[in-house]
């Protein structure tokens, strides 16, 4: 393991920076722990004169541990009592670091599906 992966790997498992949190491929039904990193940049761009304030969600992981990340998939965040807190859906996958160690995914908060039957 060489130096650049030894610092990602301490960032990741540093509890202040990293999550724990559960990976489904797809949305499937059985998710893979992994470890991630939450971020949330923000920018103000100029658009016809005017400011816009755009913030995005990213997500970084760990290509040693989802070496393929797919817009669909999904990301349980858990707390620590290893509880779901809430669900991200991969929208768009941005860059992979210049050592290919670490992706980043731009991700929305999955709305809850309200329970109440059909409509």
């Amino acid at each position: 393991m060489n130096a650049f992966a030894t610092m990602v790997d301490a960032q990741f498992e540093d509890p202040h920076l990293g999550l724990d949190a559960l990976w489904r491929a797809q949305g499937g039904p059985h998710g893979r722990p992994v470890r991630v990193r939450r971020r949330t940049p923000e920018a103000i761009v100029p658009l016809d004169g005017r400011p816009y304030d755009l913030d995005a969600m990213l997500v970084e992981v760990r290509l040693s541990e989802v070496t393929d990340p797919a817009v669909t998939d999904e990301i349980d965040l858990l707390d620590a009592d290893g509880s779901v807190s809430e669900t991200l859906v991969v929208i768009g996958l941005a860059r992979i670091d210049r050592q290919r160690l670490v992706r980043t995914c731009e991700v929305e908060l999955r709305q809850p599906v309200a329970d109440g039957g059909t409509s």
